[in-house]
């Protein structure tokens, strides 16, 4: 798949940038910052690994029949998300799609139901194969269940 040069913010700027979409989710419950490249937006929040301290991400997802599902693919990165290590370690987290938030449990779709999916998903956005062809790592599907 040929990749499509989208800008992918790295370090500082990443973090910079997730700050300012986090608060301004937050503030507006979701009419500002709740889409991203077409796809609905929700914040995220898993407990760190290391710290034990909550930590919150705007996430694009894509739904699948009740459960929303956030993609680990670190724009193509070559390690998981720190997101994805906190939620594999700690699979209770809290999710706020606009203005509403509640508990959820975070699963990684394997097998035969993560290749429809995916296929599924690079149909919708074929961005996630570009993601996909610059590492070796499977790229994680997540999907969150409300608990």
């Amino acid at each position: 798949m040929a990749d499509r040069g989208y800008f992918t913010p790295r370090g500082r700027l990443l973090r910079i940038i997730t700050a300012a979409h986090r608060a301004t989710y937050r503030l507006s419950g979701g009419r500002l910052g709740g889409s991203a490249r077409g796809m609905p937006t929700l914040l995220l929040t898993t407990t760190g690994r290391k710290t034990g301290q909550a930590h919150t991400v705007p996430l694009p997802f894509h739904r699948d029949g009740d459960d929303m599902v956030v993609i680990a693919s670190f724009a193509g990165g070559p390690k998981h998300p720190a997101w994805y290590l906190n939620l594999s370690a700690t699979p209770d987290v809290t999710v706020q799609y606009r203005g509403r938030q509640f508990a959820a449990r975070a699963t990684t779709v394997e097998g035969d139901a993560r290749a429809d999916l995916w296929a599924r998903l690079v149909n919708a956005h074929p961005w996630y194969g570009d993601y996909q062809a610059r590492t070796e790592r499977e790229i994680p599907l997540v999907a969150l269940s409300q608990s």
